[in-house]
């Protein structure tokens, strides 16, 4: 496989002056999500708190360009919805979208019939045409996420959202994400991460080109099977890894350094003075200006102790044994059990870690050994508990 080690330049992650609006989420929630726009609690026809949520569903939409119209549906009881009242109703929601930056072309309006039983309300639906093939699609997130072409134009992205090629895409420090490309590889993106999405080619005889840039944090990749000729690569400051195989984690640090750790197949790790090849198990890193250091042994699987399952009215202490060469361990809890989903990550210097009181229903864990130079090792089998206060 040939390849041009890229120059990247640094960048600085600009703080969003409206994190806090961002935060606030006046719908109870937003996520895009195949033509629909998903909304955390049902929309009132009217009121204060209707005008505030189609004030922040306006700055979704400016901010996708792809999103090339929408339709405000008014779903209201027959009473309250013939001789055009249903219109009116719509009509005024929609002028709130138009005052919040939204096009007038881009907006219609419908006043279907309501669900026989149920009150009033409001619904959006959205058609995107984008200018350009998506090049990957978030499948599973928590936590802030955003994406945008610059860290000054970050936006906040849901499960569902298209990326495009040159997208940031960026993970606030308690989020992750898990995104789809367009191959079919997945990339679990870790808290306090940033991403440029790259090239992503499909030709002929599944032959493929993808191409990441890790800015910083962390991504662990399990890259879809690509005919000859293919080429996979996560790049960072100093360093490129290329696939030769089919999971990986590539990490960069504030510092410039690059680190590696294969799980399946192998990977070769260069940088403009030398390459290596790291083979499953294996790990290297890359110091700043410096060739990749020779591979060495990730740390093993913790065995877990428990819990193994069951049902608790109080939080349950995760206990696991010790893994030789371990200087912390990372616990990993998720409300699925492939991980994409609800995710937290914390880290724990000994044997056991108290679950957090306010993290009610059901979880998986799993837990995995870190070394003293932060190599990550192979993670443990996985296990479920159920918190029920």
């Amino acid at each position: 496989m040939t390849r041009t080690l890229p120059w990247m330049w640094a960048l600085a992650l600009v703080t969003l002056s409206a994190r806090a609006e961002q935060t606030a989420d006046p719908c109870g929630g937003l996520q895009f999500v195949n033509g629909r726009v998903e909304l955390g609690r049902p929309l009132a026809p009217k009121g204060p708190e209707t005008e505030a949520c189609l004030k922040h569903v306006a700055q979704a939409l400016v901010s996708r360009p792809a999103i090339r119209s929408v339709t405000l549906a008014a779903r209201l009881p027959d009473a309250e919805r013939l001789d055009g009242q249903g219109l009116a109703v719509a009509k005024a929601a929609a002028e709130v979208l138009v005052s919040a930056g939204v096009p007038r072309t881009r907006v219609s309006v419908v006043a279907p019939p309501a669900v026989p039983g149920e009150p009033g309300r409001l619904q959006l639906a959205y058609v995107e045409r984008p200018a350009q093939p998506r090049v990957a699609q978030v499948r599973a997130s928590s936590g802030l996420v955003s994406a945008g072409p610059s860290p000054a134009e970050l936006r906040p992205r849901g499960t569902g959202d298209s990326l495009y090629t040159q997208e940031l895409f960026h993970t606030a420090p308690d989020a992750s994400a898990e995104l789809e490309l367009a191959d079919a590889s997945r990339v679990r993106v870790t808290p306090n991460s940033l991403v440029r999405l790259g090239a992503i080619e499909l030709g002929a005889n599944g032959k493929r080109v993808v191409r990441l840039e890790l800015m910083r944090g962390s991504v662990e990749t399990v890259a879809a099977p690509g005919g000859d000729g293919s080429v996979f690569e996560v790049r960072t400051r100093g360093a490129v890894a290329g696939v030769r195989g089919t999971q990986f984690r590539v990490s960069a640090q504030e510092d410039g350094t690059s680190r590696l750790e294969t799980l399946e197949g192998k990977v070769a790790l260069g940088s403009d003075k030398a390459e290596v090849e790291v083979v499953h198990g294996q790990g290297s890193r890359v110091l700043p200006g410096a060739a990749p250091e020779p591979p060495r042994p990730l740390l093993a699987a913790p065995l877990l102790n428990g819990p193994r399952g069951g049902s608790f009215t109080a939080a349950p202490t995760l206990e696991w044994f010790s893994v030789p060469g371990a200087k912390t361990y990372r616990v990993e809890m998720a409300r699925t059990a492939d991980f994409a989903a609800g995710v937290r990550t914390l880290e724990a210097p000994d044997v056991k870690l108290a679950v957090p009181a306010e993290t009610a229903g059901k979880w998986f864990w799993r837990v995995l050994a870190v070394d003293a130079d932060g190599f990550i090792g192979f993670p443990s089998k996985i296990y479920a508990f159920d918190l029920r206060p």
